[in-house]
């Protein structure tokens, strides 16, 4: 089945997706699973102990999460797929034939996440003396679905990037656990705690005043993050081991881009600094050390989110030139489909080209074979814009590149479609990069020649 084809102006596909998908990560993590746990610990105290201290403090701190979660992390998951089934429609649908029933039972066990989460929130204050053992257990109740959530997404975000035998034997065991899914489990659950620490850190020394209790929650909360973190580094290598050789080759490009991409230092420095900020906190507050915490809370945070940024762009770039290796090209054309339509024409079997457009235009042609093979990852005067990436070059140059663009660069996709649609593809390139021909956002379709600007 094929899909219309839509591009986010500016922005494009791929960053669009990543925004939304990252910021998810970080609340799903962070605070679902990491915050939410680490609460549920604060209860437990505050039961044991017979502490109003520990009681408040995760009573206003399930508040504080409970409205992020429910009003920024759930909206943003439903984004994930709304997005992705809008521009990434052909890949989305060949993930949901292989993991439909993970999938199917990841939205059930989503719900009752948001479920229990509300009725754990509210039913705080009435769930008291022997029955606020009963209210600890639903909050456990809560992580272990947090957890199972984490767990059957984990497979399929694994997949992605180390489909392992899948392209030859189609097994969904194969599939499913795949060699990078357990790495990657253990390492989004160290993520998942060490982010949730450092914002049970955050909170407690933004709100509460208590020096005693402050100190000793402190504490507790340096030292989960520590041993989190110090997991987050073994397991990364470890995630890293298992990825292919030919992927890793791209890590460095993936997070400094072609600008900053031969000067590699810089990304080893600035992680190093991130390290050594985040063991520095972890020290401080195990000691109690509210006055030194309270000042690197916010770059330790920054840095911590920024590693769960840097792991998910990484995870998304290297496995280029594919969406799903072995069987899907990163523009969501099939590896066989690319030869197929190398002979036989991309235009003449684009069925929504054919229905809505001026097939005779060859601005139009051009616009669609662009969207088709390049917009997964470049924009028409945005964000990795395609005019600055071929901007200086010969129309026969561009020709060329595009008929080696798997050689010269290894996570692009080969040119889908027959000579003659390269040839035209390069003389709309080249006509965009000269200023020949705008490109009105947001419609691909409806292109200003250079006479009509007049």
């Amino acid at each position: 089945m094929q899909f219309p084809i839509y591009e986010v102006p500016y922005l494009g596909n791929g960053m669009t997706i990543a925004l939304d998908a990252v910021l998810h990560v970080i609340i799903s993590h962070g605070l679902a699973i990491g915050a939410i746990t680490l609460i549920v610990i604060s209860e437990y105290f505050g039961f044991r102990k017979s502490s109003n201290d520990w009681e408040h403090f995760a009573k206003n701190f399930l508040k504080f999460t409970i409205i992020v979660i429910t009003g920024i992390g759930v909206v943003t998951g439903v984004g994930i797929w709304l997005i992705t089934s809008a521009l990434a429609p052909n890949g989305i649908g060949s993930m949901l034939r292989i993991f439909f029933w993970p999938w199917f039972i990841e939205w059930i066990v989503f719900t009752l996440e948001v479920v229990v989460l509300l009725v754990y929130y509210f039913t705080w204050d009435k769930w008291i003396g022997e029955r606020k053992k009963q209210h600890i257990y639903l909050g456990v109740s809560y992580i272990v679905l947090s957890v199972s959530s984490a767990f059957l997404i984990t497979g399929i975000l694994g997949f992605m990037l180390t489909s392992d035998g899948w392209p030859w034997d189609k097994s969904f065991l194969s599939a499913f656990f795949n060699p990078s899914f357990l790495p990657q489990l253990l390492l989004r659950a160290a993520l998942a705690f060490a982010l949730g620490a450092l914002f049970s850190m955050a909170f407690l020394l933004g709100t509460h005043n208590v020096n005693a209790f402050r100190k000793e929650a402190l504490r507790l909360f340096g030292k989960v993050f520590f041993i989190s973190f110090s997991a987050m580094i073994v397991f990364t290598w470890w995630y890293f081991s298992v990825v292919p050789s030919v992927f890793k080759t791209h890590a460095i490009m993936a997070i400094l881009t072609p600008g900053f991409s031969q000067r590699p230092e810089i990304f080893y420095a600035m992680n190093a600094i991130g390290v050594f900020i985040l063991f520095l906190i972890a020290l401080f507050a195990i000691k109690g050390s509210v006055s030194f915490s309270r000042i690197l809370i916010v770059p330790a945070l920054l840095f911590c989110m920024g590693f769960v940024t840097e792991f998910e762009r990484t995870r998304e770039f290297i496995r280029g030139p594919y969406l799903m290796p072995g069987y899907m090209y990163a523009n969501q054309v099939l590896l066989d489909e690319s030869l197929f339509l190398e002979k036989d024409s991309m235009l003449k079997n684009a069925y929504w080209y054919n229905t809505i457009t001026d097939k005779a235009d060859i601005i139009n042609q051009g616009s669609y074979l662009f969207s088709r093979n390049c917009s997964a990852c470049h924009t028409i005067g945005g964000i990795n814009s395609i005019q600055n990436a071929v901007k200086g070059r010969s129309e026969d140059g561009i020709f060329v590149i595009l008929g080696h663009t798997h050689e010269m660069v290894p996570f692009m996709p080969p040119f889908s479609g027959t000579e003659q649609e390269r040839r035209i593809m390069a003389r709309f390139l080249y006509q965009l990069a000269n200023g020949r021909i705008i490109i009105k956002a947001p419609s691909r379709f409806a292109p200003i020649k250079e006479d009509e600007r007049k």
